[in-house]
């Protein structure tokens, strides 16, 4: 794909081959235990046929395709974005040309290196203390990642069923083994599912992609963008807009991080797509409403933080020439009486030596291009290693009307790799008792900034 930029987002000037380096404390550490277990320097097979990798152990690789795609009013990129995670960190690769793998910094990742704290996510910090700070932001990441999932099924499907959230977060819960008690979100989160249809129904929301990837080819970065779309310009009025919606889960408003990310997001989702370019830019949050569904929305098109994009690009360009971007694993038996040469236990890698040895065959060029020729021919092994299948999940539109109304629209769902745990269905408990609302949790949705 020509994308997620790896997206969506974000944007700009020129810091060309600068920005792509990797720190090296992006990488797990090698522990004892792992040692043994660490391939040597030849291509392997990957064993999961799930979509994400295992290349060496604590670091993952993925291909990032779009949740949903609307081949019929856009052009597809002529790249496909691959996300590399490690402890946390994130990065983006393609293949250029020459098969080589080329990586990409976040928009996230950017900022998060070149803007100063916050005030007020100082002052946060200090009042919690940085163990419950960090507690509660791996809390809210949580609570943020299951309502992005939630408002992507209701635009792909233009349908979500209320009822079974509770049991979508039960298993939610359980994958990524959060807090028993992260179960009380559940009414919270059918709130803001219903104030996110509130604004897709207000603003006649029309989606172009949905969590698409993309990088951007001349400033060197990526993101995933939420939702680039179509929509009416105001409510109640006839003229329609191409505009992208960033999604938030705080309710006090929006920060200066946020307006800077919607800009690289727009430069980034412009030079992929130069025939529908985005005019118009806007952040999303649920508000806490009681008795009809609310919700915040600002526009950020002209905002003057956006005027930093190129300083902050220039700056992220300068940290990351200071950094190393090797990987270093340690392995193999370590024998004193035999007066051991050490450097034989250490195995040193390029980041693209990394990639190109260990990850899936599958993460090549398009096989019709000649770059994936060059890849085949340049691989060690003799025979060409069978690629995994890929479970695919084809999202299904809502049956009846809606789906007949959308024979007639340009928007098509596409077979997509499907990202998230949620399950489709839950077994309805019989009249489950009323459990007490957990204070905590509720001060956390009301209080706590935008991490």
């Amino acid at each position: 794909m020509s994308k997620k930029s790896d997206k969506p987002g974000d944007p700009v000037k020129e810091v060309a081959g600068t920005v792509g380096n990797v720190a090296p404390e992006m990488f797990p550490e090698v522990n004892e235990e792992q040692q043994h277990i660490i391939p040597p320097f030849v291509e392997t097979k990957p064993e999961q046929p799930t979509g994400v990798f295992e290349i060496v152990p604590g670091m993952t690789v993925e291909e990032m395709t779009a949740m949903f795609f609307d081949e019929k009013t856009l052009i597809e990129p002529p790249y496909k974005v691959w996300q590399l995670n490690s402890k946390g960190h994130r990065y983006y690769y393609r293949y250029d040309d020459n098969g080589e793998p080329e990586f990409f910094p976040s928009v996230t990742t950017i900022l998060s290196q070149t803007l100063p704290k916050a005030p007020h996510l100082i002052q946060w910090i200090a009042e919690k203390g940085i163990e419950e700070a960090e507690r509660y932001k791996g809390e809210r990441a949580a609570y943020g990642t299951f309502m992005h999932a939630a408002f992507e099924e209701l635009l792909i499907n233009r349908a979500y069923d209320l009822d079974g959230l509770k049991g979508k977060l039960k298993e939610y819960i359980e994958v990524y083994r959060l807090p028993d008690d992260f179960i009380y979100y559940a009414d919270d989160l059918k709130k803001d599912v219903l104030a996110f249809a509130q604004f897709v129904l207000d603003y006649d929301v029309r989606p172009l992609a949905v969590e698409i990837a993309l990088v951007h080819p001349y400033y060197k970065y990526a993101g995933m963008i939420d939702c680039p779309c179509t929509m009416l310009a105001k409510i109640g009025g006839d003229e329609r807009i191409n505009a992208i919606v960033d999604f938030k889960s705080g309710r006090k408003g929006f920060y200066e991080e946020s307006e800077i990310q919607l800009g690289m997001y727009r430069d980034m989702w412009n030079v992929n797509f130069e025939q529908f370019p985005v005019t118009r830019i806007f952040n999303f949050s649920p508000k806490d409403w009681r008795k009809k569904p609310s919700y915040n929305l600002k526009e950020q098109t002209n905002s003057p933080n956006i005027k930093k994009i190129p300083y902050l690009l220039e700056i992220a360009a300068i940290e990351d020439e200071k950094r190393d971007n090797t990987f270093t694993a340690v392995n193999g038996l370590v024998v004193l009486d035999d007066a051991p040469d050490l450097t034989n236990n250490v195995i040193s890698l390029s980041l693209s030596e990394l990639i190109k040895t260990k990850a899936p065959k599958d993460a090549t060029p398009d096989e019709n291009t000649d770059a994936a020729d060059k890849v085949k021919a340049d691989a060690d092994a003799p025979e060409p290693t069978p690629e995994p299948e890929v479970k695919k999940t084809k999202i299904v539109k809502r049956a009846g009307k809606t789906a007949k109304e959308a024979e007639n629209k340009p928007a098509t769902t596409r077979t997509t790799v499907k990202r998230t745990v949620a399950p489709d269905k839950e077994q309805k408990p019989a009249k489950e008792p009323k459990k007490p609302k957990n204070e905590n949790k509720k001060k956390l949705l009301n209080d706590d900034p935008e991490i």
